[in-house]
């Protein structure tokens, strides 16, 4: 990207297209306003282009908000309003009837079912940090109903954050590894940074440069890591536990793992001929809240 060119991953911008909040500062062939739509499905996938048979670039979760500048042959292109990525995401995956969030996912993953009854049919599998709009906090079997008439858990859905990422990110120890994904189904290096601090109420960019430039400060040669400080290096991302083993989502196990900060960084350095350790990061306080 060329020094001044807008982030085409948080930029809905194309030569033919672009919305209508950028006429100032971009060139396209037309401007349009955007329609909201919400993420009907437990994992909605965002590729770059639309073809569902190219990698992913990231996933939307359920009762997220997408903003779509263009539907055209099944694929609704446009921008989630939570970390601001723009994709294409199949249209089937999305719905123009919002309901406002009230709740959020803060189990690892749930169900939502048409009847308050565990042995009923799951409608829908959604996961962690998922939106829900419940109708009725009254439980009944345990169970609360949503707006649209179904149910889930009670116990599985809060709307209060927790304190600590670190905690968050390890209760997904072992999950596999998934190049955009964002759930404990599947998720990458950066995913696993950016739905942590999300539990917790911080929302941060999605890519690992993203976060490098928005999160905390960077430690001084004579500081020493400490749990909850943030690694990065070319490309990737992990929470330090301490001051000398990192939790990250990696593919070179395929999985959220815990490592050693000095084999990491022996990896690294047969992957790039950059300094295998960019930086270490202490979160703001506002950010540890």
């Amino acid at each position: 990207m060329s020094q001044g060119s807008p982030d085409n991953r948080i930029t809905p911008y194309r030569k033919d297209l672009a919305a209508d909040f950028l006429k100032e500062t971009v060139q396209a062939d037309k401007y349009v306003p955007g329609s909201r739509y919400q993420v009907a499905r437990g994992l909605a996938p965002l590729h770059g282009v639309p073809d569902a048979h190219t990698a992913l670039v990231s996933q939307l979760l359920y009762g997220e908000i997408f903003t779509v500048y263009e539907i055209r042959d099944g694929w609704a292109w446009g921008q989630a309003a939570r970390d601001q990525y723009v994709g294409y995401c199949p249209i089937d995956f999305l719905s123009p009837d919002i309901f406002t969030s009230t709740h959020h996912v803060d189990a690892l993953s749930t169900h939502i079912y048409a009847e308050p009854d565990p042995k009923s049919e799951p409608v829908e599998h959604i996961y962690q940090m998922s939106e829900v709009s419940v109708a009725d906090p009254t439980q009944v079997k345990g169970f609360v109903q949503l707006v649209d008439g179904n149910w889930i858990y009670g116990t599985h859905i809060n709307n209060q954050y927790g304190v600590d990422p670190v905690a968050e990110a390890l209760k997904l120890l072992y999950a596999p590894y998934l190049w955009g994904g964002k759930s404990c189904a599947g998720l990458d290096c950066s995913a696993l940074i950016q739905l942590a601090f999300a539990t917790t109420g911080v929302f941060v960019p999605r890519d690992s440069d993203q976060q490098e430039a928005a999160i905390g400060t960077i430690l001084g040669d004579d500081e020493v890591p400490q749990r909850g400080d943030v690694a990065f290096f070319p490309g990737h991302v992990g929470f330090m536990l301490d001051d000398m083993h990192l939790l990250h989502a990696n593919a070179h196990h395929m999985r959220v793992s815990i490592d050693p900060l000095k084999d990491v960084i022996n990896i690294v350095s047969f992957q790039t001929d950059q300094e295998p350790l960019r930086c270490i990061k202490r979160p703001s306080p506002a950010e540890d809240a």
